[in-house]
């Protein structure tokens, strides 16, 4: 199947715009994702065919028209059989993928290491400055809507029911534009007079919900820096949030400085007790929702053990399992290229299963705890040589130490290991 010139090699999911979906371009042998307009009947039934045809189209020029790194890169807008569609870089990841948030929102998540959680939420601040200073209001920001690509850098998209100043457009009576959840009250009561600061306030609730695995229904920080934070970033009225990105991140940066890095770490001592000998030969598990039985409903491991690697020749030694660990790719590559970069390190090296990876992972920790983990500052994601299906495989988030699964296109880092 075609759109276009464009091969389609599976859907990738499906908004209120219309569905999302996995291309190829031949001529250039690139994988992109294409966007093609395929409205939801209620949306259409609101706004009207042409009022949605033209918030299409103008998603597909704001994006390809932005020079900003975190925002998502628009290459094509075309038609196909009376349908537009436009074509963006392909990115495997998105912020509720990685902390496995679902449809119901209440329901707790994952979390991420608070210094890559303030990370993700500083870079989203600085393509919304851009945004804002060109008058635009996302009204839309929530995990899924902040893409990651391999580096872990944040790419804002969905621009499709923004709002630009100036633009003299009124919201239907019934549609609602944004996310319950992360919108705040005045866009939930009255969309016309959300502004800029509406996005300020969404995010706020993104950086709870990295940070807590919840939304922010409770008060869930002690600490008086970030509970001054919150107060502030979520307060009802919006003239008593902050009014511009750049005095939030101004913030973001004292929290950052608060965080103490060098405190004790309270993880106990390794040991060598083990829920027993570690799986090393590769499996398909096929498309069933958790297949490994030491993981727990978020995907995390249930029982984490304490490791101290030790430096030998090549690499470094797990003495317990009698493993020796390579160093970790220099670059991200897809899984059928991390199998050619392990053939050429030699038959010794192989890639690592599920269980091997995770018996590294650590669980997260709070700011004033600091323990040294297997892998050194960055925030990684590493093939495993399971395979999920013919198109996927498994990897671990160490960052959030968990067991995630993912188009074999994608592009993580990889980590050799062998028998000791």
């Amino acid at each position: 199947m075609h759109i276009g010139r464009y091969k389609v090699l599976g859907r990738l999911g499906r908004g209120g715009m219309g569905g999302v979906y996995k291309v190829h371009h031949d001529k250039l042998d690139l994988v992109m994702a294409l966007k093609l307009l395929q409205p939801h009947e209620l949306l259409e039934h609101f706004m009207g065919a042409d009022q949605v045809r033209a918030a299409f189209e103008r998603e597909a020029q704001l994006l390809a028209s932005s020079d900003h790194e975190h925002l998502a890169r628009v290459w094509d807008l075309d038609s196909h059989q009376g349908h537009l569609f436009m074509v963006l870089e392909y990115l495997c990841m998105n912020l509720g993928a990685l902390i496995g948030e679902g449809h119901v929102l209440e329901q707790p998540t994952r979390t991420v290491p608070w210094d890559r959680a303030l990370d993700y939420v500083s870079q989203t601040l600085s393509g919304l400055d851009y945004l804002h200073s060109r008058g635009v209001a996302h009204l839309d920001i929530k995990p899924g809507n902040l893409m990651l690509n391999s580096q872990g850098q944040i790419k804002i998209i969905d621009l499709g029911l923004s709002r630009i100043a100036g633009e003299h457009w009124e919201t239907p009576k019934g549609l609602k534009i944004g996310t319950p959840g992360y919108c705040p009250p005045e866009q939930e009561h009255n969309p016309d007079q959300a502004d800029h600061r509406a996005d300020l306030y969404a995010l706020a609730v993104v950086l709870h919900r990295l940070v807590t695995g919840y939304l922010p229904e409770t008060q869930a920080f002690d600490t008086h820096s970030w509970a001054d934070f919150f107060h502030k970033a979520l307060a009802l009225d919006p003239q008593e949030r902050f009014q511009q990105a750049s005095d939030m991140r101004v913030a973001l940066e004292a929290l950052q400085a608060g965080v103490d890095l060098g405190g004790t770490c309270l993880w106990h001592e390794p040991t060598c007790v083990l829920r027993g000998p570690l799986r090393s030969t590769f499996v398909r598990t096929g498309v069933q929702e958790h297949p490994f039985s030491f993981l727990d409903h978020l995907s995390r491991p249930k029982e984490f053990r304490a490791v101290a690697l030790e430096p030998v020749s090549d690499g470094w030694l797990d003495p317990c399992l009698q493993l020796v660990w390579g160093e970790v790719s220099p670059w991200p590559m897809t899984w059928n290229n991390a199998q050619g970069y392990i053939r050429n390190l030699g038959a010794q090296w192989r890639l690592p299963t599920v269980e091997e990876l995770a018996s590294l992972l650590q669980p997260n920790q709070d700011p004033t705890q600091f323990c040294q983990r297997s892998f050194d500052n960055r925030y990684l994601w590493i093939w495993s040589g399971d395979r999920r299906s013919y198109t996927s495989a498994w990897f671990v988030d160490i960052g959030g130490a968990a067991v995630l699964f993912q188009d074999l296109t994608c592009r993580f880092y990889v980590r050799p290991v062998r028998g000791a």
